[in-house]
Protein backbone atom coordinates (compact mmCIF):
# COMPACT_ATOMS: atom_id res chain seq x y z
CA UNK A 1 0.00 0.00 0.00
CA UNK A 2 1.22 3.48 -0.82
CA UNK A 3 0.59 6.26 1.69
CA UNK A 4 2.36 9.56 2.13
CA UNK A 5 3.21 10.15 5.80
CA UNK A 6 4.15 13.66 6.86
CA UNK A 7 7.80 14.15 7.82
CA UNK A 8 9.37 13.70 10.22
CA UNK A 9 8.28 10.05 10.52
CA UNK A 10 8.96 7.65 13.41
CA UNK A 11 8.86 3.87 12.81
CA UNK A 12 8.59 1.40 15.70
CA UNK A 13 7.52 -2.22 15.92
CA UNK A 14 6.52 -4.95 18.35
CA UNK A 15 5.18 -2.93 21.26
CA UNK A 16 2.99 -5.92 22.26
CA UNK A 17 0.72 -3.69 24.33
CA UNK A 18 -1.14 -5.79 26.87
CA UNK A 19 1.44 -8.58 27.00
CA UNK A 20 2.68 -9.36 30.51
CA UNK A 21 6.30 -8.91 29.36
CA UNK A 22 5.78 -5.63 27.48
CA UNK A 23 7.78 -2.72 28.89
CA UNK A 24 4.96 -0.29 28.03
CA UNK A 25 2.10 -0.13 30.53
CA UNK A 26 0.74 3.28 29.46
CA UNK A 27 0.78 5.16 26.16
CA UNK A 28 2.01 8.30 27.89
CA UNK A 29 5.35 6.51 28.49
CA UNK A 30 6.05 7.10 24.80
CA UNK A 31 5.54 10.88 24.86
CA UNK A 32 9.26 11.77 24.59
CA UNK A 33 9.45 9.48 21.56
CA UNK A 34 6.29 10.64 19.80
CA UNK A 35 6.12 14.37 20.40
CA UNK A 36 8.82 15.48 17.87
CA UNK A 37 7.14 13.62 14.98
CA UNK A 38 4.28 14.34 12.60
CA UNK A 39 3.70 10.66 11.78
CA UNK A 40 4.28 7.44 13.74
CA UNK A 41 4.22 4.11 11.92
CA UNK A 42 3.68 1.13 14.20
CA UNK A 43 5.00 -1.78 12.17
CA UNK A 44 3.05 -4.75 13.49
CA UNK A 45 2.42 -6.49 16.81
CA UNK A 46 1.46 -3.20 18.39
CA UNK A 47 -1.34 -4.92 20.31
CA UNK A 48 -1.08 -8.29 22.03
CA UNK A 49 -4.18 -10.05 20.69
CA UNK A 50 -2.79 -13.58 20.44
CA UNK A 51 -3.88 -14.82 23.87
CA UNK A 52 -7.50 -14.33 24.88
CA UNK A 53 -6.48 -13.23 28.39
CA UNK A 54 -4.35 -10.39 26.97
CA UNK A 55 -6.83 -9.05 24.40
CA UNK A 56 -8.92 -6.67 26.54
CA UNK A 57 -5.85 -4.84 27.84
CA UNK A 58 -4.14 -4.99 24.45
CA UNK A 59 -7.11 -3.35 22.74
CA UNK A 60 -7.45 -0.71 25.45
CA UNK A 61 -3.78 0.29 25.42
CA UNK A 62 -3.71 0.44 21.62
CA UNK A 63 -6.78 2.68 21.56
CA UNK A 64 -5.08 4.82 24.21
CA UNK A 65 -1.99 5.00 22.00
CA UNK A 66 -3.99 6.18 18.98
CA UNK A 67 -5.66 8.88 21.09
CA UNK A 68 -2.33 9.92 22.60
CA UNK A 69 -0.75 10.26 19.16
CA UNK A 70 -3.61 12.54 18.15
CA UNK A 71 -3.16 14.51 21.37
CA UNK A 72 0.50 15.27 20.63
CA UNK A 73 -0.18 16.07 16.96
CA UNK A 74 1.25 12.86 15.54
CA UNK A 75 -0.66 10.84 12.94
CA UNK A 76 -0.67 7.12 13.81
CA UNK A 77 -0.46 4.46 11.09
CA UNK A 78 -0.86 0.86 12.24
CA UNK A 79 0.47 -2.03 10.14
CA UNK A 80 -0.88 -5.51 10.84
CA UNK A 81 1.39 -8.08 12.50
CA UNK A 82 0.85 -11.73 13.34
CA UNK A 83 -0.24 -10.92 16.91
CA UNK A 84 -2.64 -8.20 15.68
CA UNK A 85 -3.49 -9.37 12.13
CA UNK A 86 -6.64 -7.28 11.75
CA UNK A 87 -5.78 -4.12 13.68
CA UNK A 88 -5.96 -2.10 10.45
CA UNK A 89 -6.31 -2.47 6.69
CA UNK A 90 -2.57 -1.93 6.13
CA UNK A 91 -0.16 -4.85 5.67
CA UNK A 92 2.74 -2.88 4.22
CA UNK A 93 3.82 0.56 3.06
CA UNK A 94 5.83 1.52 -0.02
CA UNK A 95 7.50 4.84 0.76
CA UNK A 96 9.70 7.23 -1.23
CA UNK A 97 8.45 6.00 -4.57
CA UNK A 98 8.97 2.38 -3.58
CA UNK A 99 12.58 2.76 -2.46
CA UNK A 100 11.64 1.98 1.15
CA UNK A 101 9.47 -0.99 2.16
CA UNK A 102 7.87 -1.16 5.60
CA UNK A 103 6.20 -4.43 6.61
CA UNK A 104 6.07 -6.46 9.81
CA UNK A 105 8.17 -9.39 8.60
CA UNK A 106 5.89 -12.36 9.30
CA UNK A 107 5.67 -12.92 5.55
CA UNK A 108 9.34 -13.98 5.56
CA UNK A 109 8.65 -17.42 7.01
CA UNK A 110 6.51 -20.21 5.63
CA UNK A 111 4.57 -20.99 8.78
CA UNK A 112 4.79 -17.35 9.95
CA UNK A 113 6.63 -18.10 13.23
CA UNK A 114 8.62 -21.37 12.99
CA UNK A 115 9.88 -20.93 16.57
CA UNK A 116 6.35 -20.82 18.02
CA UNK A 117 4.94 -23.52 20.28
CA UNK A 118 2.12 -23.58 17.75
CA UNK A 119 4.48 -23.90 14.77
CA UNK A 120 2.79 -27.02 13.35
CA UNK A 121 -0.64 -25.41 13.45
CA UNK A 122 0.79 -22.19 12.00
CA UNK A 123 2.44 -24.06 9.12
CA UNK A 124 -0.72 -26.04 8.34
CA UNK A 125 -2.91 -22.92 8.38
CA UNK A 126 -0.47 -20.90 6.27
CA UNK A 127 -0.15 -23.59 3.61
CA UNK A 128 -3.93 -24.01 3.51
CA UNK A 129 -4.45 -20.26 3.05
CA UNK A 130 -1.91 -20.15 0.21
CA UNK A 131 -3.57 -23.14 -1.46
CA UNK A 132 -7.05 -21.65 -1.12
CA UNK A 133 -5.94 -18.43 -2.78
CA UNK A 134 -4.59 -20.32 -5.79
CA UNK A 135 -1.28 -20.54 -7.62
CA UNK A 136 -1.31 -16.92 -8.72
CA UNK A 137 -0.76 -15.83 -5.12
CA UNK A 138 2.93 -16.72 -5.42
CA UNK A 139 3.37 -13.75 -7.75
CA UNK A 140 1.38 -11.27 -5.65
CA UNK A 141 2.90 -9.57 -2.62
CA UNK A 142 -0.53 -8.45 -1.45
CA UNK A 143 -1.99 -11.97 -1.69
CA UNK A 144 0.99 -13.43 0.14
CA UNK A 145 0.51 -10.90 2.94
CA UNK A 146 -3.21 -11.64 3.03
CA UNK A 147 -2.56 -15.39 3.41
CA UNK A 148 -0.08 -14.71 6.21
CA UNK A 149 -2.54 -12.55 8.16
CA UNK A 150 -5.41 -15.01 7.59
CA UNK A 151 -3.30 -17.83 9.02
CA UNK A 152 -2.58 -15.76 12.14
CA UNK A 153 -6.23 -14.81 12.48
CA UNK A 154 -7.27 -18.45 12.31
CA UNK A 155 -4.72 -19.42 14.95
CA UNK A 156 -6.08 -16.73 17.28
CA UNK A 157 -9.31 -18.71 17.35
CA UNK A 158 -7.41 -21.83 18.35
CA UNK A 159 -5.57 -21.34 21.61
CA UNK A 160 -3.16 -24.03 22.76
CA UNK A 161 -4.26 -25.17 26.24
CA UNK A 162 -0.59 -25.10 27.25
CA UNK A 163 -0.60 -21.35 26.66
CA UNK A 164 -3.77 -20.50 28.55
CA UNK A 165 -3.67 -19.16 32.07
CA UNK A 166 -0.12 -17.88 31.76
CA UNK A 167 -1.02 -14.28 32.47
CA UNK A 168 -0.04 -14.65 36.13
CA UNK A 169 3.44 -15.94 35.34
CA UNK A 170 6.33 -13.52 35.69
CA UNK A 171 10.11 -13.51 36.02
CA UNK A 172 11.97 -16.79 35.84
CA UNK A 173 8.79 -18.88 35.56
CA UNK A 174 7.72 -16.93 32.49
CA UNK A 175 11.22 -17.14 30.98
CA UNK A 176 11.29 -20.91 31.56
CA UNK A 177 7.91 -21.29 29.89
CA UNK A 178 8.99 -19.23 26.88
CA UNK A 179 12.20 -21.31 26.52
CA UNK A 180 10.32 -24.63 26.43
CA UNK A 181 10.76 -27.00 24.63
CA UNK A 182 14.58 -27.06 24.61
CA UNK A 183 14.68 -26.84 20.80
CA UNK A 184 12.84 -23.51 20.80
CA UNK A 185 15.85 -21.24 21.54
CA UNK A 186 17.71 -22.89 18.65
CA UNK A 187 14.79 -22.19 16.32
CA UNK A 188 14.72 -18.57 17.46
CA UNK A 189 18.45 -18.10 16.80
CA UNK A 190 18.07 -19.78 13.41
CA UNK A 191 15.31 -17.32 12.49
CA UNK A 192 17.51 -14.39 13.59
CA UNK A 193 20.29 -15.65 11.35
CA UNK A 194 17.99 -16.23 8.36
CA UNK A 195 16.03 -12.98 8.53
CA UNK A 196 18.34 -10.54 6.67
CA UNK A 197 18.80 -12.87 3.70
CA UNK A 198 15.11 -13.77 3.60
CA UNK A 199 14.18 -10.09 3.63
CA UNK A 200 16.59 -9.32 0.79
CA UNK A 201 15.20 -12.28 -1.14
CA UNK A 202 11.66 -11.04 -0.59
CA UNK A 203 12.61 -7.59 -1.89
CA UNK A 204 14.15 -9.06 -5.03
CA UNK A 205 11.05 -11.13 -5.69
CA UNK A 206 8.24 -8.70 -4.88
CA UNK A 207 9.81 -5.23 -4.57
CA UNK A 208 12.91 -5.18 -6.81
CA UNK A 209 12.77 -1.37 -6.86
CA UNK A 210 13.17 -1.20 -3.05
CA UNK A 211 16.58 -0.47 -1.57
CA UNK A 212 15.71 -0.48 2.15
CA UNK A 213 13.31 -2.63 4.19
CA UNK A 214 12.19 -1.94 7.76
CA UNK A 215 10.79 -4.96 9.56
CA UNK A 216 10.20 -6.34 13.06
CA UNK A 217 8.67 -9.72 14.00
CA UNK A 218 11.74 -11.62 15.25
CA UNK A 219 12.49 -9.05 18.01
CA UNK A 220 16.20 -9.08 17.14
CA UNK A 221 17.28 -5.48 16.41
CA UNK A 222 19.96 -4.67 13.88
CA UNK A 223 21.01 -3.32 10.51
CA UNK A 224 22.30 -5.60 7.75
CA UNK A 225 23.51 -5.10 4.19
CA UNK A 226 22.82 -7.70 1.57
CA UNK A 227 24.35 -6.72 -1.76
CA UNK A 228 22.81 -3.33 -2.65
CA UNK A 229 19.98 -3.60 -0.11
CA UNK A 230 19.69 -2.62 3.55
CA UNK A 231 17.51 -4.50 6.04
CA UNK A 232 16.61 -2.89 9.37
CA UNK A 233 14.91 -4.78 12.19
CA UNK A 234 13.56 -2.38 14.80
CA UNK A 235 13.50 -4.98 17.58
CA UNK A 236 10.87 -5.11 20.30
CA UNK A 237 9.55 -3.53 23.49
CA UNK A 238 9.03 -7.03 24.91
CA UNK A 239 11.47 -8.09 27.63
CA UNK A 240 14.31 -8.97 27.41
CA UNK A 241 14.85 -7.50 23.91
CA UNK A 242 15.68 -3.92 22.94
CA UNK A 243 14.19 -1.58 20.36
CA UNK A 244 15.43 0.62 17.55
CA UNK A 245 13.63 3.55 15.95
CA UNK A 246 13.59 4.38 12.26
CA UNK A 247 13.34 8.11 11.52
CA UNK A 248 12.57 9.50 8.08
CA UNK A 249 12.99 13.16 7.24
CA UNK A 250 13.36 14.18 3.64
CA UNK A 251 15.84 11.81 1.98
CA UNK A 252 17.47 10.92 5.30
CA UNK A 253 16.84 7.65 7.16
CA UNK A 254 18.26 7.56 10.67
CA UNK A 255 18.37 4.48 12.90
CA UNK A 256 18.57 5.23 16.61
CA UNK A 257 18.45 3.22 19.81
CA UNK A 258 15.46 3.58 22.12
CA UNK A 259 16.30 4.31 25.76
CA UNK A 260 14.16 3.62 28.81
CA UNK A 261 14.44 5.63 32.00
CA UNK A 262 11.94 5.56 34.86
CA UNK A 263 9.47 3.68 32.63
CA UNK A 264 9.58 6.45 29.98
CA UNK A 265 11.09 6.01 26.53
CA UNK A 266 13.22 8.39 24.49
CA UNK A 267 15.54 8.36 21.50
CA UNK A 268 19.10 7.27 22.18
CA UNK A 269 22.30 7.12 20.15
CA UNK A 270 22.37 7.28 16.38
CA UNK A 271 23.29 3.83 15.05
CA UNK A 272 23.19 4.38 11.29
CA UNK A 273 22.35 7.15 8.85
CA UNK A 274 21.37 6.55 5.22
CA UNK A 275 20.43 8.72 2.31
CA UNK A 276 17.29 7.07 0.99
CA UNK A 277 18.20 6.10 -2.57
CA UNK A 278 15.91 6.59 -5.51
CA UNK A 279 13.76 3.57 -6.31
CA UNK A 280 15.06 1.33 -9.08
CA UNK A 281 12.08 1.63 -11.43
CA UNK A 282 13.63 -0.34 -14.26
CA UNK A 283 12.11 -3.61 -13.09
CA UNK A 284 8.96 -3.98 -11.04
CA UNK A 285 8.65 -7.73 -11.61
CA UNK A 286 10.36 -10.77 -10.18
CA UNK A 287 14.01 -11.16 -11.07
CA UNK A 288 13.97 -14.93 -11.22
CA UNK A 289 13.13 -17.58 -8.68
CA UNK A 290 13.98 -17.35 -4.99
CA UNK A 291 14.28 -19.45 -1.89
CA UNK A 292 11.11 -17.79 -0.61
CA UNK A 293 9.05 -18.75 -3.67
CA UNK A 294 10.41 -22.30 -3.64
CA UNK A 295 9.43 -22.71 0.01
CA UNK A 296 5.89 -21.47 -0.72
CA UNK A 297 5.50 -24.10 -3.45
CA UNK A 298 6.36 -26.98 -1.13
Amino acid sequence: MTLTPTDPVLILSDLHLGHRASRIDDASRLEPLLRPFRTAIFNGDTAELWYAADRPLGRKLTADLARFCHHVGCKAIFINGNHDPDISEVNHLDLHGGALLVTHGDILFLGVAPWSKDAKQYLSAHRRMLKNLGGETLDSFEHQLFATKRASLELQMWENPANSGNGSLTGLRLLALQAWPPTRPLKIVRAWWQTPSLAADLMKLFRPQARVALIGHTHYPGVWRRSDRVIVNTGSFLNPMSALAGIIEGERLEIRSVNQRNANFSLGKVKEVFKIPKADLRNFRSQGDSTYAKECRR
